[in-house]
């Protein structure tokens, strides 16, 4: 059960390092993956992944074509610049593909 913290109860050191651990526990030596979106929950997750794992956590930003101008390089430069490798898929054309209509089951894009 999760219990919730409170503004009294919140030592972000702590918490940093108890999320560290825990990802470390749970990846031990091998590899991680996790998706950048640039919102505020994965990019919390890349920061302690990269704290965690260092060159062991690979980061991916899929572009899909749906984000204001520029801002998906300000994302990825903005992790580059804090030293978190970031692997930008291109995926504007499945994507656009894709949503063109419901093709459903057994019908051809």
């Amino acid at each position: 059960m999760t219990k919730e913290i409170t503004v009294q109860e919140l030592n972000t050191d702590r918490f940093i390092d108890e999320k560290i651990k825990e990802i470390r526990g749970a990846v031990g030596d091998g590899l991680a993956i996790n998706a950048l979106s640039g919102g505020v929950d994965s990019s919390t997750v890349t920061m302690l992944g990269h704290r965690a794992l260092w060159k062991r956590l690979k980061t991916v930003f899929i572009e899909n074509g749906l984000m204001r101008e520029g801002e998906s390089e300000q994302v990825v430069g903005f992790f580059r610049n804090l030293d978190v490798t970031v692997e930008v898929v291109d995926a504007r054309k499945e994507f656009f593909r894709s949503a063109q209509g419901n093709h459903g089951p057994g019908r051809k894009a």
